[in-house]
């Protein structure tokens, strides 16, 4: 069953430990490829491990794009195809368009990328593993659920 981004009555997401399924965002996937953060970098190897790290199209397309060498270009690419995908529909773009234009009405003005991201992440059931703190604004309109990095 699928969640609905847009209603009258928005139900807001929320934020968990941990969770079953993660959609991991472009932002998790640089500071997982940096090694910044020892912590966050242990948990997105633990989701990888089992199973649990979930990809996207326009997150594979940001990661290849902004690939500085061959080698990364080809760590990324052999990673997404061997993990779990979600795609997105043509009620995907709706929905994402019905979340920009009712946050854009609450004085919230969200990039196209974002918006599909977080749609993703709800009609699937996802927690959202991400480092942009706007994923927050959303979390608190929609029923987005973040997971705790």
């Amino acid at each position: 069953m699928r969640k609905q981004a847009h209603s009258s009555f928005p139900t807001t997401g929320t934020m968990h430990v941990m969770a079953d399924r993660v959609l991991v965002d472009t932002s998790a996937w640089i500071d997982f490829f940096r090694r910044k953060d020892p912590e966050r970098h242990e948990l997105v190897a633990t989701l990888l491990r089992e199973g649990r790290a979930t990809g996207t199209g326009i997150i594979t397309l940001e990661l290849l794009r902004g690939a500085k060498t061959t080698k990364e270009l080809t760590i990324v690419s052999e990673l997404f195809e061997t993990m779990e995908m979600v795609y997105q529909s043509p009620a995907t773009y709706v929905d994402a368009g019905k979340m920009g234009y009712d946050l854009a009405r609450k004085g919230y003005t969200l990039g196209v990328v974002d918006l599909i991201i977080a749609q993703l992440a709800i009609e699937n059931d996802l927690s959202l593993l991400t480092l942009d703190k706007h994923f927050m604004i959303i979390a608190k309109n929609f029923a987005l659920n973040l997971l705790a990095a």
